[in-house]
């Protein structure tokens, strides 16, 4: 919204809530004379002499007689002014010896109702900037870098830095009010570290870019706000680059994220993973092969087996504990699985063939 443009629905929102107050018809007058906003519906889009002078003049402007300005009637004109320049004028109809005394009361619930239009019209323009800023950075769509660098100056961010992309996933449904609550929560992870540049993807996603200053600090803040959701959120956070390689960022966030989902975690920084990271980069295709090609002999209850047995970094004596079956019977288990697969689970160099695959087949 324009300083000197005033929609029709907030004129009319004033008119009605001047009226609360002085109990009289009002109007509001735009900058070209027309009325625009009235209590008195019938004088809607006519032309309101007075008040169109109240805004040349800068003054006020009281009608003594119905007669005395075309379109106007009895009352007081008061020019409203947002910055030093004319936006309208709200009008008073009435015996100006009775109502003018609610000329100060007026112009300033008039300039309140104008100037929270406008920090409202603001704050929607800034989050169109943004979402223009993040979309064009991750999806790797850059038309104007000038444009980029312009607004992300204007907020004060200096470009000659590098920035990392995190992204936070609510994971499951949940009531309005519950989904309301985390939301609140995660604007605040991002809020409290001091990072502006967030846009919410529908239905469940928020994406940040967060400078290398804010970078280390999300670690920090994270837990302490976002740790009673583990199992409900989850995150992933790319690396550090240069501000147009940001959507590189991205698809490592996209990686992290994917990880965290697996593995319960609320939030995995892409630098943190090893493996999971060189399979991430690895065609499905190949992969089903090599899944199929090292684990096809094996039942599920085995390759359960085995994935618990790698959690425990292949000790025997916590797996047969978190199997609860006894030692001697863990290991009768594993040297099943060499016969059917030819594979010793308890030779490192054969155990890591079989590690990956079972890594590969639980990120399927």
């Amino acid at each position: 919204m324009a300083v000197n443009k005033i929609s029709l629905n907030l004129a009319q929102e004033i008119v009605n809530a001047v009226k609360e107050v002085v109990d009289k018809d009002i109007n509001f007058i735009d900058i070209n004379g027309i009325i625009i906003g009235s209590t008195d519906k019938k004088r809607l889009n006519t032309f309101h002499q007075a008040g169109y002078k109240a805004i040349k003049n800068l003054k006020n402007i009281t009608v003594e007689d119905n007669d005395e300005y075309k379109g106007s009637k009895k009352g007081i004109n008061y020019p409203i002014r947002i910055n030093e320049s004319a936006v309208g004028a709200i009008g008073i109809t009435g015996e100006p010896s009775e109502i003018s005394k609610f000329g100060f009361l007026v112009t300033k619930i008039t300039e309140i109702f104008i100037k929270e239009q406008q920090l409202n019209y603001k704050h929607e323009a800034d989050k169109q900037r943004i979402n223009y800023v993040v979309k064009s950075l991750i999806y790797d769509n850059v038309e104007d870098k000038e444009e980029i660098e312009n607004i992300l100056q204007e907020f004060k961010i200096p470009i000659n830095q590098k920035f990392a992309i995190v992204i936070m996933k609510i994971n499951k449904t949940h009531s309005t009010s519950d989904l309301e609550i985390i939301e609140s929560d995660i604007k605040r992870v991002f809020d409290t570290i001091g990072n502006i540049f967030k846009i919410y993807i529908y239905p469940n996603e928020f994406i940040a870019l967060v400078n290398e200053e804010r970078y280390e600090k999300l670690k920090f803040v994270y837990m302490d706000i976002l740790k009673k959701y583990k199992g409900q959120l989850s995150g992933g956070v790319g690396r550090l680059k240069n501000l147009y390689e940001s959507h590189k960022s991205y698809q490592e966030a996209r990686i992290a994220l994917k990880h965290s989902s697996k593995n319960n975690k609320i939030l995995t920084y892409i630098d943190s993973l090893q493996l999971e990271l060189i399979l991430e980069s690895v065609d499905n295709e190949i992969k089903n092969q090599y899944v199929e090609k090292t684990l096809q002999n094996l039942d599920d209850n085995e390759i359960d087996l085995l994935e618990i047995y790698y959690k425990n970094n292949m000790s025997l004596k916590q797996t047969s504990e978190d199997l609860y079956i006894h030692k001697n019977t863990l290991q009768y288990k594993l040297e099943k699985i060499q016969q059917k697969c030819g594979l010793n689970p308890r030779c490192f160099n054969e155990s890591v063939i079989l590690y990956i695959a079972v890594c590969i087949k639980l990120s399927l």
